[in-house]
């Protein structure tokens, strides 16, 4: 009778080891699934904030005569970053910061004013990495005559 009860005893530990292996590879695939789907989350928030920033730019630059000092005038924590090209700072939160706590660096390079206004807008990452640009051709009001 021992030698039955032993083999029962072990068949059933067998069942609980394999079980307890499907468990834990099941509950790794699910880890995992969770992992990646808060980080494509994460990304598409970013990306969402870079295009409508940067969408919120282009606009202004379409509305007013798309000079930096215009542009500024609309973000007026931007700061001048070369002749052309004015720089806005944003923390993690998506708040305008200064440019030791930026998270995300929008970048606004025009050209001189003329007959066509052109302007490049980029929106950047704390590491550089580009995650939304949108160039913009547009006619200047002044500029064009409506005969």
């Amino acid at each position: 009778m021992d030698r039955h009860n032993n083999t029962r005893s072990s068949l059933f530990l067998i069942e609980l080891i394999i079980a307890i292996l499907f468990f834990s590879l099941g509950s790794a695939v699910c880890v995992q699934a969770f992992a990646k789907a808060h980080t494509l989350t994460a990304q598409a928030r970013d990306l969402s904030f870079a295009s409508s920033t940067v969408s919120a730019a282009a606009n202004v630059i379409k509305s007013t005569d798309g000079s930096l000092a215009q542009v500024q005038e609309y973000f007026p924590q931007a700061v001048t970053d070369g002749e052309n090209t004015i720089a806005v700072y944003y923390d993690a939160g998506f708040a305008p910061c200064s440019d030791a706590d930026a998270a995300y660096t929008m970048r606004i390079t025009t050209d001189a004013p003329g007959l066509i206004r052109t302007a490049g807008i980029r929106m950047f990452d704390r590491d550089g990495e580009k995650l939304y640009e949108l160039f913009l051709s547009c006619p200047d009001p002044k500029e064009v005559s409506h005969g």
